[in-house]
């Protein structure tokens, strides 16, 4: 199982910030993980969402459900489909200088031939998640 955690500082508030993890056209501007929404409507819990990892014939359709969504707070997640099992969750937190403190966590557990990849992939994760945090800072504050 790889887990992960990191966390950035952005200079904008939670009400900002929060749009760049649950609208696709923002989440794209940061993150290498195509986001497709599943259920129509707003997010909220229970909305699902398709992620697709990997490139050329290593690629892996993820279904993520959102188990739980309070706005401008908290994000997390977990698979209902595919060769990955993820559980993540995202926080937001205000800071004293009118910024947001972004955390993420998770686990990935690969299942079936993926599981092979496990050990080649996992410091890849962890490094490409803060990678995508700043990603998402630089995003958020060149707006």
């Amino acid at each position: 199982m790889i887990s992960y955690q990191s966390a950035v500082t952005i200079a904008r508030t939670p009400v900002e910030v929060f749009p760049y993890l649950v609208e696709p056209a923002k989440q794209a501007l940061w993150s290498d993980v195509p986001m497709r929404r599943v259920t129509p409507g707003e997010p909220k819990t229970g909305s699902r969402i398709e992620v697709t990892f990997g490139k050329g014939p290593l690629k892996a359709v993820l279904g993520l459900e959102v188990t739980a969504l309070e706005e401008n707070a908290r994000m997390a997640f977990k698979t209902y489909s595919g060769p990955i099992r993820w559980q993540g969750e995202y926080r937001l937190t205000p800071t004293d200088g009118g910024g947001t403190s972004l955390s993420q966590e998770g686990t990935l557990e690969f299942t079936g031939l993926w599981r092979l990849l496990q050990p080649l992939v996992g410091a890849e994760i962890k490094s490409g998640e803060i990678k995508e945090l700043e990603r998402l800072k630089a995003a958020v504050e060149s707006r």
